[in-house]
């Protein structure tokens, strides 16, 4: 029974690492601690040999999950193809949408999706653009 515990413990905290959560590293834990005190208490060569299985077992998992959840690949030397969205800044349009504080707006016949400076703009209303943070454009009321 000491070694059934212990397995699940140890599984649980495996599953753990591909699954991340507290509950199952928590119950793996505790079951784990159970079972390696019952093992000491039944001979000292099981406690020991449950140690050891958990110090190696356990670093070997978060090892693998590691490289199963980490970045594979980088973004070095990739393109953007955002738009220069700086060529609406300072024009008028009209709000499509009631802007709360996003919607979208009309201007000069293209769409744009906007948002205020956090007050609410009724559909219909002129703004103007007054500030452009990469894709993210910035309309006040007129």
């Amino acid at each position: 029974m000491v070694v059934v515990v212990y397995l699940a413990g140890l599984g649980l905290i495996v599953a753990e690492t591909f699954m991340p959560g507290v509950v199952m590293g928590l119950v793996g834990l505790g079951g784990m601690g159970v079972s390696v005190y019952f093992g000491f208490r039944h001979h000292w060569g099981i406690g020991l040999a449950q140690v050891v299985a958990a110090l190696v077992v356990v670093p070997l998992a978060l090892y693998a999950a590691s490289r199963r959840l980490g970045l594979r690949e980088s973004l070095e030397g990739s393109v953007s193809f955002a738009g220069d969205y700086s060529v609406w800044l300072g024009r008028e349009g009209v709000a499509l949408t009631e802007l709360r504080p996003a919607g979208m707006i009309l201007v000069d016949g293209t769409k744009l999706d906007v948002v205020t400076a956090g007050e609410l703009v009724e559909k219909g209303r002129r703004v103007r653009v007054v500030k452009v943070e990469g894709n993210r454009i910035v309309v006040r009321a007129v």
